[in-house]
């Protein structure tokens, strides 16, 4: 998978809308780690059962060689989801739209990947979690 900066403009394909890119990393780059508020690590896997935006190929974490991951997801949490080949594309508040890789979600929960507090807000608000101060907590 293709690493992208945090926030930098999305460009993995095309698209008429403008976004941002979150959640796109490689070992050799470092990221930004803390904790995330379950709320978001659950909105993310409800809102990966879709298999929205499904790309060709299938991406293995790089980090640990986890191959196509599993997850359950879906509005009730019990939809077994395959990661790795997908992406979770969410609106902020301020009309910002942000594209992760479906692999975000193992990322945060297997390698303490902090994404954007504006991305968790985002995801947050795309499920209806009306959010409290602050979904993040970096390192």
């Amino acid at each position: 998978m293709t690493h992208y900066p945090d926030l930098s403009r999305y460009s993995y394909d095309e698209s008429d809308q403008e976004m941002l890119n979150v959640g796109w990393l490689a070992p050799e780059h470092d990221y930004r780690k803390g904790l995330v508020d379950e709320r978001v690590v659950d909105a993310l896997r409800a809102l990966s059962v879709g298999y929205d935006y499904q790309m060709r190929g299938i991406h293995e974490c790089e980090f640990c060689g986890t191959d196509r991951p599993v997850i359950l997801g879906g509005p009730a949490l019990d939809t077994e989801v395959w990661l790795g080949s997908a992406e979770i594309r969410v609106r902020g508040a301020d009309g910002m739209f942000y594209a992760a890789p479906n692999l975000v979600i193992h990322y945060i929960t297997e390698h303490r990947y902090c994404p954007p507090e504006e991305f968790c807000r985002a995801v947050a608000r795309t499920v209806g979690i009306e959010p409290g101060e602050h979904l993040t907590l970096a390192e």
